[in-house]
């Protein structure tokens, strides 16, 4: 029996965000019907780092971000994100996460609390490839089912469809 989903709380979906509201958009809106078709709390990770963390010692100062701007860009994305949600399912409960550390970590620990984990992507990739490497990661690695949400290319407000799905080790 799946213990995630028996614990004395409701199931929750978590969506992942990325810095990139486009992408965000269709993930955002189809895990919050998600989650009200299974009666779950939708749960609003992004998993940031301070973006001195990964800054070469030699870089110029002025590429240096102030950790309180990079917040306040964490909050508004997180707003942003909330805000669709409650767009789609007004009754919808919602919890935000912001997680500092590095992202594929983050969902996959996310991940193993979660019914369903729901990511979002970009039409075409610059690499040629139809997904990311935190959505390969995702995908090869985590604990529930994750879906895989495109974005609509044009922008045009419609109703997301998955890209791609995929079980890893889920027993039901």
């Amino acid at each position: 029996m799946d213990t995630r989903l028996s614990q004395n709380r409701p199931p929750c979906v978590v969506v992942g965000l990325d810095s990139d509201p486009l992408v965000n958009h269709g993930s955002v809106r189809w895990a919050a019907h998600e989650a009200a078709l299974r009666g779950a709390v939708l749960h609003l990770v992004h998993a940031w780092e301070p973006m001195s963390v990964h800054r070469a010692h030699y870089a110029p100062m002025h590429t240096l971000v102030d950790p309180t701007v990079q917040r306040r860009g964490v909050r508004e994305l997180l707003d942003a994100a909330e805000q669709s949600a409650h767009h789609i399912r007004p009754d919808l409960t919602v919890v935000r996460r912001p997680i500092e550390g590095p992202t594929v970590p983050v969902l996959l620990g996310t991940a193993h609390e979660a019914a369903l984990l729901v990511l979002g992507s970009l039409p075409r990739r610059v690499d040629g490839r139809p997904l990311g490497p935190v959505t390969r990661e995702c995908l090869r690695c985590a604990p529930c089912p994750v879906v895989t949400v495109g974005a609509a290319p044009d922008g045009e407000d419609r109703r997301p469809i998955p890209v791609a799905t995929h079980m890893t080790g889920v027993t039901q």
